[in-house]
C-alpha cells in the first residue's frame, strides 16, 4: 500500500493515480490506511504542501515502511531551477532519515496521451531553436519500473536515472509528433522548459539492468493505443 503525503506534482500524481486505477491502494493520509500493520510505502515528491516527514513518520507508529522518491532528472546541488533546488533537497532529507529508501529520477515521460507529447503536437515555439537534447522515456517503462519495485522483482535500494537510451532535440520530438495531428487537449509542458534545460545526459543501463526493464524507443512509444 501507498502513502503520498498530499496532492504531489506531476507526473509523480500522475503515476501514482495510475497505479491506483490498476487496484494498487493509494491514501494520502495515514488515518485512511487499511488496519493492520501491513508495510506501507511512503511515496514523496514536490508538492503545493509542507512535507512534514518526522511528523509523518510518528503517525505511522510501529508500521514498517519504506520511501520512494519520485523525483527528477536535473535533481542536483547546484541545480539553479527551484523545482530542481527541492527535489535534492527533499531527497537528502530523505536520505538522512535512515529508512529504505528508493529514488527515481524521472526523464521527460512520453506516450501517446501525455502532456508532453499533446504539447508537442501541437507544434509551439521553441526556445534556441529547439536545439536542447533530451533523454525522454516511455511512460509505460516508467510504470513497470514503479511495478518491479513494488512488488519485489527489484531491490529496494539506490537510485537510478529513469532515462530511455535515445537522445532526442525538442525539435526533433516536435517533428515526430507532426503527423499525429493537434490533440484536443494542447498538454503542457513536463515538465517545464526551464527545468528541461538543465537536464544532463543520463545512461539508461543502470536503471534498464536493475528493474530489467526493455526501454521503449520514443517513435515506438508514442505509437501504442491508448488504453
Amino acid at each position: 500500500m501507498i502513502l503520498a503525503p498530499g496532492p504531489l506534482d506531476l507526473p509523480a500524481s500522475r503515476l501514482l493515480g495510475k497505479l491506483a486505477a490498476e487496484g494498487e491502494t493509494v491514501v494520502t493520509e495515514p488515518r485512511r490506511l487499511p488496519a493492520g500493520d501491513g508495510p506501507v510505502t511512503l511515496a514523496v515528491s514536490t508538492g503545493p504542501f509542507i512535507f512534514d516527514f518526522i511528523g509523518l513518520v510518528a503517525a505511522l507508529g510501529s508500521r514498517p515502511f519504506r520511501v520512494l522518491v519520485l523525483s527528477r532528472l536535473g535533481a542536483h546541488p547546484d541545480a539553479r531551477h527551484p523545482a530542481l533546488q527541492r527535489l535534492w533537497r527533499l531527497e537528502e532529507h530523505v536520505r538522512a532519515g535512515g529508512a529504505p529508501t528508493l529514488t527515481l529520477r524521472l526523464a521527460p515521460l512520453l506516450g501517446p496521451d501525455t502532456p508532453l507529447w499533446r504539447r508537442l503536437r501541437s507544434r509551439p515555439a521553441l526556445p534556441r531553436g529547439g536545439r536542447g537534447l533530451l533523454n525522454p522515456v516511455a511512460e509505460r517503462n516508467a510504470l513497470e519500473t514503479l511495478r518491479r519495485a513494488l512488488d519485489g522483482r527489484a531491490k529496494w535500494t539506490g537510485w537510478f536515472e529513469v532515462a530511455g537510451p535515445e537522445v532526442w532535440s525538442l525539435a526533433e520530438l516536435r517533428e515526430l509528433a507532426e503527423p499525429a495531428g493537434r490533440a484536443a487537449d494542447a498538454g503542457e509542458w513536463e515538465p517545464s522548459l526551464e527545468e528541461m534545460a538543465e537536464h544532463r545526459l543520463a545512461e539508461s543501463e543502470p536503471w534498464a539492468s536493475h528493474f530489467g526493464i526493455i526501454p521503449a524507443g520514443v517513435a515506438e512509444c508514442v505509437r501504442e493505443r491508448v488504453a
